[in-house]
């Protein structure tokens, strides 16, 4: 399937009114819509990376405000996680796994709060 044409472009708009006596449910619907459309925007990446190479591979995959690193079993290795744009998971994928990642591994976001 294709698309053939274009008929129409949209967008949602979310307008409140400053002197409602609900502030608190604006500010709960904003902060739920801010989250969805964040969890559009990026994935979770997973790897595992021997520590020589750790710093090397959170350049790669800084996350949004820093990368999860946790110690595996094998105590030469870490397991990292961090968030990563989706338009960028290919590149990040290949940059990682040449660099010597391995279990590299990508998750889709249903919902988030950042």
């Amino acid at each position: 399937m294709e698309t053939v044409a274009n008929i129409l472009k949209t967008e949602a708009i979310l307008i409140s009114n400053p002197f409602s006596e609900h502030k608190d449910t604006i500010k709960l619907i904003t902060r739920r819509v801010e989250g969805f459309i964040a969890a559009t925007k990026y994935v979770m990446i997973s790897y595992n990376i021997h520590n020589d190479l750790l710093n090397e591979a959170v350049k790669i995959t800084p996350g949004k405000k820093s990368p999860n690193v946790a110690n595996l079993a094998e105590k030469n290795h870490k397991a990292v996680t961090g968030l990563v744009l989706k338009k960028d998971v290919p590149l990040k994928m290949d940059e990682l796994s040449d660099l010597g990642a391995t279990d590299i591994l990508t998750f889709e976001l249903s919902n988030t709060r950042m």
